[in-house]
């Protein structure tokens, strides 16, 4: 971390981007040791097992944020199209049996050995890299139904029927969110998205009630004690973690629910954890922080000096927003169970290189802004 800040200084970075980013991340560290350390050692018999593995992918993420915020932004739209293929490929991979590691009946990691990460995780960032590219580069052309709109569709709806097919609902819908937010900052006709977004929202309710493990999940949303020691076992034993926590927390490393009452306490629910050890204060340090991100991140986005920098830096921000506010409101039972990770926060390594690979990306954004 010395040596981020030494490079930050006299660049110009956005400091709130910084500091808010520098706070999750290290908020992340701290709980996920204390939510993994019983459940490593007793899996593994080191309780250190996830602590390091994390750190190795923060290391790679932070060399990934400091190369990108130091490569002009601008110079990354000559390989747009290549990154945009090769999403397509990881994508195509995963979805081979045998090659994409299957976990819970759903085929969205690929194994290499020394590191498991999600096609899906990637490819959400470089599909806002290529609309950011398109809308630019389609300025003028943006009132054409087929140039402004349905080509945009189409390369995006690729990505989402190959996310689904995984499936992975949670991302197929983050992307279709971002998809139509970006078209609409782009300034393409609100006649072109209001019926699409439409019967968008209508496939995406069929693919939710065609699918039984699916409609379980909005049940159990809907009432979890309905079924408290199946489909509703998640969500109860998140709340308990809350009302255990109250307003200054069990203190920190106390909590009764990581000793494997709340499973996933880890990756999916570590939110819980943190209200219940570190109580609503702690919860509310942790949306600050996200919110000082998101506002400092749409400032940049403001400020950018063309449209392909505004237009990256709002889709980037818009992914880890969109991702923390459902992972927070699954936790606190606003949302059916996605089983989406807590950017910055949650043990995962896809997740977190990526998301430091965007935080780059906006400093990056953030220096030219301010030149």
């Amino acid at each position: 971390m010395l040596q981020i800040f030494n490079s930050v200084k006299g660049g110009n970075y956005d400091m709130g981007v910084i500091l808010s980013a520098a706070f999750l991340v290290a908020v992340g560290v701290l709980m996920v040791y204390s939510t993994s350390s019983i459940y490593s050692l007793e899996m593994y018999g080191n309780a250190n097992y996830f602590l390091i593995r994390h750190s190795i992918y923060l290391g790679i993420g932070l060399i990934s944020m400091l190369f990108l915020m130091h490569i002009d932004y601008r110079f990354l739209r000559k390989f747009v199209y290549p990154a945009y293929f090769f999403g397509l490929l990881l994508l195509i991979i995963v979805l081979i049996p045998g090659v994409g590691k299957e976990v819970g009946g759903a085929r969205r990691w690929l194994d290499l050995g020394f590191f498991t990460f999600q096609p899906s995780e990637v490819a959400k960032y470089i599909l806002v890299f290529y609309l950011a590219h398109s809308l630019t580069k389609k300025r003028d052309k943006l009132d054409n139904f087929v140039v402004g709109f349905a080509s945009h569709v189409l390369v995006a709806g690729v990505y989402v029927l190959l996310v689904l097919l995984e499936p992975d609902f949670g991302s197929a819908t983050i992307m279709m969110t971002v998809l139509f937010s970006m078209l609409f900052i782009g300034d393409v006709k609100m006649r072109y998205l209001v019926p699409v977004g439409v019967i968008s929202g209508i496939f995406l309710v069929i693919a939710v009630i065609t699918k039984g493990y699916r409609m379980n999940r909005v049940t159990s949303f809907m009432d979890p004690w309905q079924d408290p020691l199946g489909s509703g076992y998640q969500a109860i034993q998140s709340f308990i973690a809350f009302a255990l926590g109250g307003v200054y927390g069990t203190g920190l490393g106390d909590s009764s629910q990581k000793l494997f009452f709340l499973p996933q306490a880890h990756t999916d629910f570590i939110f819980s954890i943190i209200g219940e050890e570190l109580g609503f204060i702690g919860i509310a340090l942790v949306i600050a922080g996200f919110a000082v991100l998101f506002i400092r991140s749409l400032r940049v986005s403001l400020r950018a000096p063309d449209l392909f920098g505004c237009y990256l830096v709002f889709g980037c921000i818009l992914l880890i927003a969109i991702q923390a506010g459902i992972n927070m409101a699954v936790a606190v039972g606003l949302f059916p169970t996605k089983g989406l990770t807590l950017p910055f926060i949650s043990y995962g390594g896809s997740s977190l290189i990526v998301c430091l690979s965007a935080i780059g990306i906006i400093l990056n954004v953030s220096r030219s802004g301010a030149r």
